[in-house]
């Protein structure tokens, strides 16, 4: 995870890092092998990005062992049962694009679209930014575009 923040304009900062995963909003989903050895988790939070109910997925991350075998696609499919079973309107996530493994995972097995509230859609930071912020409708989304003219406010979240 930190290579992956150390390769963005963000960095890594580790004591912000910290703060963020012991914040009282963070949520963990965490996959066990054998009850006691912690193998993959995502932490989420409960959030509302430009108007809408979200839950914002912060992190997914697998131990190498158990990658490629459907135990991220399942939390992710947790994570979205969750978000419709909470009538959020959407899932969203920030994914590195020169994790590219992830990027495709999101976009195509996953079926996760550019947000309007990312960079490259807002017109703010294009193509300098590292980041793109995807998202995925539940049933109480919208199909519609909910914020007309793009990125709903501030510049590269």
């Amino acid at each position: 995870m930190q290579t992956m923040y150390e390769q963005s304009e963000w960095g890594w900062k580790d004591r912000e890092k910290r703060e963020e995963m012991t914040d009282d909003r963070a949520w963990y989903l965490i996959a066990w092998e054998n009850s006691s050895i912690p193998v993959a988790f995502s932490h989420f939070r409960f959030d509302v990005e430009c108007g809408d109910e979200v839950l914002y997925c912060y992190e997914v991350q697998l131990e190498s062992k158990v990658r490629r075998k459907g135990l991220g696609k399942f939390l992710i499919q947790i994570l979205q049962l969750m978000a419709n079973s909470t009538q959020m309107k959407k899932v969203m996530l920030t994914v590195f694009k020169h994790n590219r493994g992830a990027y495709q995972f999101f976009r195509e097995a996953l079926q996760f679209e550019i947000d309007d509230s990312s960079p490259s859609m807002s017109g703010c930071c294009g193509e300098d930014c590292s980041y793109e912020i995807l998202s995925r409708r539940t049933k109480f989304g919208d199909s519609q575009h909910s914020h007309v003219g793009g990125h709903c406010g501030g510049c590269c979240h």
